[in-house]
Parts: C-alpha cells; structure tokens; sequence
C-alpha cells in the first residue's frame, strides 16, 4: 500500500518537474529571440520592484526605493549589560 502511494506521488511530481522544466526551457528560447515570455511568472504583475532587464540606474533605484517601503530595514540591537 505505502509503496503504491509514494509511487503515485513520485509520478505526480515527475509531471510538476517535466513542464516546469519545459516552460523554463520555453522562455529561455523567447528571451533569446527578443519575444515575450509564453509562461510569465505571475507574481512579476505584483512586484512594484520588478524592472526590465534594461532597467536604467535610475528604475533600478525607484526599484530600491520601493522595496525598502516595504522591507525596511531592522533596527539596530541595542546590548544592555
């Protein structure tokens, strides 16, 4: 029986790996013909950091800037003896 479930598991994952792999295969080949990618990630929707591959120093600093709106940084530790 246990072995019967780790083998139906195994296979469904097989299946997650292969067209994971083959949409990673298939934006790489649209990237390197200037296309737009056939499998957008699509959280980079969301991302208000997300910049071009092109981005220019100054959207890469927007970029900064909106990400620390949102993880700013920790405060200092303050030591007490």
């Amino acid at each position: 029986m246990a072995e019967k479930l780790w083998a139906e598991i195994d296979e469904d994952w097989r299946h997650h790996e292969e067209r994971a792999l083959a949409q990673r295969a298939a934006n790489q080949e649209a990237l390197e013909q200037g296309r737009p990618f056939p499998f957008p990630n699509p959280f980079d929707l969301l991302d208000p950091t997300k910049v071009p591959r092109d981005a220019t120093p100054e959207q890469i600093m927007e970029s900064h800037r909106q990400f620390r709106k949102i993880c700013r940084p920790r405060p200092p530790k303050k030591y007490t003896i």
